[in-house]
């Protein structure tokens, strides 16, 4: 009997997102065995939320979201209005028109907010997780990526949730597959926490991929996808991280890792599993291993997966899902 995997990447603080995946499990819509998250769970902005003050007296909450100015009255449309923004994976805080002032000169003082709001919301998840979860079969392996902040560390390894960090870990998964895991990638031009070089991530997956028994009844969940895959198509930034633009397109190019791509030549798992690259869901074959990246419109309010059947003769249904 084939074992069924639900995975998704790349939720990036989007609650939204996060809640379905959550429920897609806990009601098992797609009859699965096991769910995966394969990387990146924090988020990259802030949005003030101004309150009522001396100087705004009308009792309305103020703040701008994607250049729309918006506002609440009351603590019902202001928790809707905090929801909105959670949703679309930024951090909201409520503050006066004075601190959000101060605040906008103080990169310290930003970082410092960030990382704390950061870490509530991973903690909020996981806790939400645990408690959903608390009753169902179907295990929940998850990793950070490369645009996760350390600092979260403590709280994904913290005793007692339901969600297990399996980053730098093989595990065995139902059916008896044995489940390797790294969410490190290859350099980035946003230079993020957990990037390294090719040789140096290279190392990292080699050191796993020595403790895995039968790469041919393992899968490979790595954040960063394999070079030149088609699963790494992105746009080519230029040296002020613009894209590229020519003829009046956008150019597109590979920028995954040529270590990946080297791991899972050497060791042809039955299955890779990867993210970061939100544009570039789809599926390709390296030698014998199938590889995903499910893709990312987390922002949007949209989950997208993918389903995995594997069988005694390896790969035997991928379909891409959404919700």
């Amino acid at each position: 009997m084939a074992t069924r995997l639900y995975i998704a990447s790349d939720l990036h603080a989007a609650e939204k997102a996060w809640r379905k995946f959550v429920n897609a499990v806990k009601l098992n819509v797609y009859k699965a065995d096991a769910a995966l998250l394969a990387g990146d769970l924090t988020g990259k902005a802030i949005v003030p939320i101004i309150k009522p003050d001396a100087a705004h007296p009308d009792g309305r909450y103020n703040t701008d979201l994607f250049g729309v100015h918006r506002t609440a009255r009351g603590d019902e449309e202001l928790a809707a209005l905090e929801r909105d923004i959670a949703d679309v994976g930024y951090y909201s805080f409520v503050t006066t028109a004075a601190d959000a002032e101060r605040l906008s000169g103080d990169e310290p003082g930003r970082d410092e907010l960030l990382h704390r709001l950061m870490s509530d919301r991973v903690q909020e998840w996981l806790d939400l997780a645990t408690e959903r979860l608390s009753d169902s079969p179907v295990p929940l392996y998850l990793i950070p990526g490369n645009d996760d902040e350390f600092g979260i560390d403590e709280i994904l390894n913290a005793p007692g949730h339901r969600p297990l960090n399996v980053d730098g870990r093989v595990v065995e998964m139902p059916g008896g597959i044995e489940l390797l895991a790294c969410g490190w990638s290859n350099h980035t031009p946003w230079q993020t926490p957990r990037e390294e070089s090719e040789d140096e991530l290279y190392a990292r997956l080699d050191a796993l991929a020595k403790q895995v028994s039968d790469p041919r009844r393992a899968v490979f969940m790595i954040h960063v996808p394999p070079h030149d895959s088609g699963l790494d198509t992105a746009p080519i930034l230029d040296e002020n991280l613009r894209p590229t633009i020519s003829a009046g397109d956008v150019l597109r190019g590979p920028v995954g890792s040529t270590a990946v791509r080297r791991i899972i030549e050497d060791y042809q798992p039955v299955l890779s599993i990867h993210g970061h690259i939100h544009e570039s869901g789809g599926e390709r074959k390296i030698g014998k291993t199938v590889c995903i990246n499910p893709g990312s419109e987390a922002n949007h309010g949209i989950l997208r997966g993918y389903l995995v059947d594997i069988g005694r003769k390896g790969v035997e249904l991928t379909q891409r899902v959404e919700g």
